[in-house]
């Protein structure tokens, strides 16, 4: 699905065109006004990026859920330690607002871009709230009342995603089964959180490393080694090769997962 953008205010808004009037109608098609919006905070990862939800009204009365998530300038420290891991990108909410679109035109299931924009405090990216969803890992526990087959189809439905994203040459850096939202009663993945996608020709070994090591790590914290397995074959099937058969590719991905899982367990145990 194509995203109908449209560009105000010398470039520093970008407005979904199916929205513009909504937004118009609520005094909002400005990017200072939609940086100001009175909202109500829902998470705060770290200091400069804030997540926020507001809700507005539409022609019928309806009360609509909307999502807006703020990015400020990184700040020295986190410059610092960026520099020394070597990472010199800077992911602020345009990125979110780029991988967004880009996801829907690929047909792959993400929120919807309502507006992004870039003021003198930071950058900006609203979205549609979701309705009728849960997440995967919650949804994927032992406590929850999945029958095995469907279990089996919906993990399959998470590994096909995965595979489909990366031979577009998208790669999350986030790819935990709790960044999976699934649309009831299909039972559909909606991934969220794009705010680090990396966009490639050819997805680059190290970036499918580090997703496929999330969402393995993420996986065996609730589902059992078949699920694990079944999951790993549909992700093959669907990319076109037995990633298993790459003996140095899986051995880096399960090294990554197992790291991962050290440092979560770690973080589990209670203190001495």
């Amino acid at each position: 699905m194509e995203i109908r953008q449209k560009r105000l205010e010398n470039g520093q808004l970008v407005v979904n065109e199916d929205f513009q009037g909504l937004l118009a109608s609520n005094g909002l098609l400005s990017a200072s006004a939609l940086w100001n919006v009175n909202d109500e905070p829902v998470k705060a990862v770290v200091p400069e990026r804030r997540t926020g939800r507001f809700w507005l009204e539409n022609e019928s009365g309806e009360k609509v859920e909307f999502y807006i998530k703020r990015c400020l300038p990184p700040s020295l420290s986190s410059r610092v330690k960026s520099m020394f891991s070597l990472k010199f990108r800077d992911f602020d909410a345009l990125n979110e607002w780029r991988a967004l679109v880009l996801f829907h035109k690929n047909l792959l299931p993400t929120l919807i871009p309502v507006a992004a924009g870039r003021t003198e405090e930071g950058t900006f990216c609203v979205t549609l709230g979701l309705k009728n969803y849960q997440r995967a890992s919650e949804l994927l526990s032992k406590e929850s009342q999945l029958e095995p087959p469907e279990r089996l189809e919906l993990i399959g439905r998470i590994a096909t995603y995965a595979a489909k994203m990366h031979k577009k040459g998208f790669a999350h850096q986030d790819l935990y089964l709790l960044h999976f939202f699934i649309k009831l009663p299909e039972n559909t993945p909606f991934l969220i959180d794009l705010q680090r996608v990396i966009v490639q020709k050819q997805l680059r070994r190290r970036w499918a490393i580090k997703d496929l090591a999330q969402l393995l790590f993420s996986a065996r914290l609730v589902l059992s080694e078949e699920e694990v397995d079944h999951m790993l074959d549909v992700y093959c099937q669907e990319i076109g090769f037995d990633i298993r058969q790459d003996k140095r590719l899986f051995k880096d991905i399960e090294k990554k997962a197992a790291w991962m899982m050290r440092r979560h367990l770690k973080k589990k145990a209670p203190k001495a």
